[in-house]
């Protein structure tokens, strides 16, 4: 029996803008970092990372206090109970690969939408058999996500998981890094996006979340989020 009847949330702006690329865009939310019990779900938060992070100070979990108890059930779930959540996610997509082929879309999977947890390691089943990662268990399902821990890279990810390193103020040097193996970088800029930022292009992240679809070694330029983000001067939203 499935806990959760709204797993996957695919009505925030940015899931909405993919329709009109062709694409339902599902969105797994749990409680960022350690808002979500004694355990860490986003290894590598920088303080601004964490003080501005929109699992819990923007969009749905700002306005609803049901919403953040949701995502810190889901997160405990996660961490308490890993197999039975797993078998849980593996239901929600493909109710949504259903639901996607019935409008006519592809469907793609954002697994980390406010955590930043390695799914490339954690192992699911699906009918019966196991498997070790959503990207294996799922391989007509494309998959993306946005992460801040640079080891992600060190090894080859599945095929169908796109990986976008984000900055904060106290990662530039990975940045530059990875820009150069050819990885694609989010920064989140204050007012309008510039041209190019540690030598690369930037182009507009804010269009949808389909980063699976982005040419590779650019700069993903983001516009601030919620208030507390467009007031930051902790350094991770860069102002020009």
């Amino acid at each position: 029996m499935l806990r959760f009847k709204r797993f996957l949330s695919m009505d925030n702006p940015k899931a909405i803008k993919a329709i009109g690329y062709g694409y339902l865009n599902a969105i797994n939310y749990m409680a960022p970092h350690k808002s979500g019990g004694k355990f860490n779900l986003c290894s590598h938060a920088s303080l601004g990372c964490i003080m501005l992070c929109l699992g819990e100070h923007s969009g749905q979990a700002a306005m609803s206090e049901k919403v953040r108890d949701s995502r810190k059930r889901k997160a405990a779930y996660f961490m308490k109970e890993r197999k039975a959540f797993m078998v849980e996610f593996v239901a929600h997509i493909e109710k949504a690969q259903a639901q996607a082929h019935k409008e006519g879309l592809k469907l793609v999977i954002r697994p980390n939408g406010s955590s930043d947890i390695p799914f490339e390691g954690v192992a699911c089943e699906r009918n019966g058999k196991a498997f070790r990662n959503l990207m294996e268990a799922f391989p007509d399902v494309q998959f993306v996500d946005y992460t801040k821990n640079p080891n992600r890279f060190k090894k080859p990810l599945p095929s169908n998981y796109s990986l976008t390193f984000s900055r904060s103020e106290t990662n530039e040097a990975d940045c530059d890094a990875l820009l150069s193996n050819g990885f694609n970088v989010a920064v989140v800029f204050s007012g309008s996006l510039p041209d190019s930022y540690l030598n690369r292009k930037v182009i507009s992240g804010d269009e949808h979340d389909l980063r699976h679809l982005d040419p590779k070694g650019v700069i993903i330029g983001l516009t601030p989020k919620g208030s507390r983000a467009k007031k930051d001067a902790s350094g991770f939203v860069v102002r020009q």
